[in-house]
């Protein structure tokens, strides 16, 4: 029996990269997956390998708290509750300077990267309570830790990504219900494919492994922060930055 058999998760923003990664990894571990995304989680969950349970898309807005509450009351009625939640939606925005960046951009951004993630616990913190039982790992970033240049409204909701999982972390910690959070460096998703070789050799020097990460390397954390080797974790907080923050 593999460590997540039965276990229920949901992915947010597994149509590619990190969150793809993430639902291919936990559906190998057993686990039954909700792939969602706002596009490419059917794409997503039909390429899936190695899945021993059953895999679900859902295209979805995760900042709409109503579309949150019909996707748990489904796998609920399905499964019986949601185990594991996996907060790996996000988007950044060029040009994001704090004199620079519109309103509508900033509250576009606090929304999917922050708001967002609040929503999905909400969402599901009422069934993992009353069971006591429960994983929860937020995707937070290095720009939660330093200052990026052009990102002053995704290192916001970034920090505050991380600052809602060391309260929440404390919070539900009585509970058996783990919150923890992971902070990637720069990965090879499809943002960094689509940038000029100078930008891309621009970030090596601030990540002394001198590569960028492989989803599936940042994958690999959350699915341990997702088993029960995280068991005595509450409200940490990962790098997985190929030394980035260290420096």
């Amino acid at each position: 029996m593999n460590e997540l058999t039965e276990k229920v998760a949901i992915v947010t923003g597994a149509g590619d990269g990190i969150g793809r990664a993430t639902a291919e990894r936990l559906a190998q571990l057993g686990a039954h997956v909700a792939l969602v995304d706002i596009k490419g989680a059917e794409q997503a969950a039909g390429a899936l390998s190695g899945a021993s349970g059953t895999i679900l898309a859902r295209t979805m807005d995760v900042r709409h708290a109503a579309a949150w509450t019909g996707l748990v009351a489904d796998l609920t009625r399905r499964f019986g509750g949601v185990d594991i939640l996996v907060n790996n939606a996000g988007i950044a925005v060029a040009g994001d300077t704090a004199a620079d960046v519109s309103e509508e951009v900033w509250d576009r951004i606090m929304e999917v990267n922050a708001k967002g993630v609040w929503l999905g616990m909400k969402a599901v913190l009422p069934g993992m309570v009353a069971r006591r039982s429960g994983k929860i790992c937020n995707v937070a970033s290095t720009a939660a830790h330093i200052g990026l240049t052009n990102a002053a409204a995704y290192c916001a909701s970034k920090g505050a990504v991380l600052a809602l999982t060391r309260q929440a972390g404390v919070q539900y910690a009585s509970c058996n219900v783990q919150i923890n959070s992971v902070s990637p460096g720069t990965t090879w998703t499809g943002l960094q494919r689509d940038v000029t070789e100078e930008q891309r050799a621009a970030f090596l020097p601030l990540t002394p492994i001198g590569r960028f990460a492989q989803p599936s390397e940042v994958a690999a954390v959350i699915a341990f922060l997702c088993s029960t080797g995280s068991s005595f974790m509450a409200g940490a907080d990962v790098s997985v930055d190929g030394g980035m923050v260290a420096l």
